[in-house]
């Protein structure tokens, strides 16, 4: 089990590495690779993103993976500022990620 002054590690999706805006509050969905009985469980948040692991404090580890599932090389740095609801409101089967950003424009 990781101690509380590990980073913890995170996964995400996204169509192109482009949508994670460098130091810009970017709603995301992340993938918990902790391990424990929480591992591969799902949060939707509002998070800060740097390529760089080491320019905020206290920052977690974040794996970014293409829609398809293509690991990109090289990790980055992750701080979760807030969460957002799990159900996220909109029509079944259309985009995603409108959605997700809408939730974050919602709760603001």
């Amino acid at each position: 089990m990781a101690s509380t002054n590990e980073p913890k590690i995170w996964e995400t999706f996204v169509r192109r590495p482009t949508d994670l805006a460098e130091g810009a509050e970017t709603p995301l969905v992340l993938r918990d690779l902790n391990p424990g009985r929480r591992k591969y469980g799902m949060r939707h948040v509002v998070a800060i993103v740097s390529q760089k692991k080491e320019d905020l404090p206290q920052m977690d580890i974040l794996r970014v993976r293409t829609v398809v599932g293509i690991l990109l090389p090289e990790p980055r740095g992750i701080k979760i500022l807030h969460e957002l609801p799990i159900e996220l409101p909109g029509q079944a089967y259309r985009d995603f990620f409108t959605a997700l950003r809408a939730a974050a424009e919602k709760r603001e």
